[in-house]
C-alpha cells in the first residue's frame, strides 16, 4: 500500500469542480448563495437543524482549514483548533459571503499556480499517499457539493 499515491484531478478540471461560474450542470456558488437576506440566510426552516449561513459558514470552515493545511510545513501533523459549525448572525451574513468567496478565490489561485501532485500526507500501512490535488478534490469540491444541495433545498425552504 505504500507505493500507492492518489492524485486529483487535472487542475482545469478541480478547477470547475469547485467552482463552474458557467453553471455547466450546476448553478455557481454566486447564484446559490446571492440574493439572500440576512434573515433568510439565518432562519432554520421547522424540522431542520441548520440555516444557509449555518451551512455556509461550517463549509467557509472546512475551506480555511484546507489553505492552511495546504500551507502547512508539516500537514501530517497539522490541527485544526477551529470551530467547524460556528455561529452566524444576520448582520455578519454578508461578511460571511464575502470571506468564502475570498477563500474559494485563494483555492482557485492554488489550483492554477501550485503543484497539485505534491504529497500532503504520505503513505502509511493504512491509507496511500495523498496529494494536495486529491485532498481538494475530496475534501472541498466533493464537501462543497454536498453542502451547496443542502443550500439549494433550504432556499426553497425559506422562500427564496
Amino acid at each position: 500500500m505504500s507505493a500507492t499515491i492518489l492524485f486529483g484531478p487535472p487542475s482545469a478540471t478541480l478547477a470547475i469542480l469547485l467552482d463552474d461560474p458557467a453553471e455547466h450542470d450546476f448553478a455557481s456558488a454566486e447564484r446559490l448563495l446571492g440574493g439572500l437576506s440576512g434573515e433568510q440566510a439565518t432562519t432554520v426552516p421547522p424540522g431542520l437543524p441548520y440555516s444557509v449561513a449555518a451551512v455556509l459558514a461550517h463549509m467557509n470552515a472546512n475551506v480555511r482549514f484546507n489553505l492552511e493545511l495546504i500551507g502547512s510545513p508539516d500537514p501530517a501533523a497539522f490541527k485544526n483548533l477551529d470551530e467547524l459549525w460556528p455561529t452566524v448572525s444576520s448582520e455578519a451574513w454578508p461578511e460571511l459571503v464575502k470571506e468564502f468567496s475570498a477563500a474559494m478565490a485563494e483555492l482557485s489561485r492554488i489550483v492554477r499556480e501550485e503543484n497539485l501532485n505534491r504529497t500532503l500526507y504520505p503513505a502509511t500501512d493504512e491509507e496511500p499517499a495523498w496529494t494536495v490535488g486529491y485532498k481538494l478534490a475530496l475534501s472541498v469540491a466533493k464537501h462543497n457539493a454536498y453542502h451547496f444541495g443542502q443550500i439549494g433545498v433550504l432556499r426553497r425552504l425559506v422562500g427564496a
